[in-house]
């Protein structure tokens, strides 16, 4: 498990050498700073907005399962129950 956190480490900072390269050695360094501050701020907005939507549609997915399977096992509990003491009054 120690190993995951240097990974997502590397991982961002081979993508800030990336991205820092690309500003630095291509044309889209003049185009982004030709373009207005608070766009950028638009454009973080509506992924960091899509992130979310799809983080907490995940969790939720996995907490309703736990749900329905909890709500199962009581189900079935009481299914026993029921049919031992049906035998246990028959017999």
């Amino acid at each position: 498990m120690k190993n995951k956190p240097s990974k997502r480490y590397a991982f961002i900072l081979l993508a800030i050498l990336a991205v820092g390269f690309i500003l630095t050695q291509t044309a889209v360094g003049a185009f982004l700073l030709s373009s207005p501050w608070w766009v950028y701020f638009v454009v973080a907005g509506i992924i960091l907005s899509g992130y979310l939507a799809v983080k907490y549609s995940i969790e939720d997915k996995r907490t309703e399962q736990e749900w329905i399977e909890n709500e199962g096992n009581i189900y079935m509990k009481r299914l026993e129950e029921e049919r031992e003491r049906r035998r246990i009054s028959k017999g």
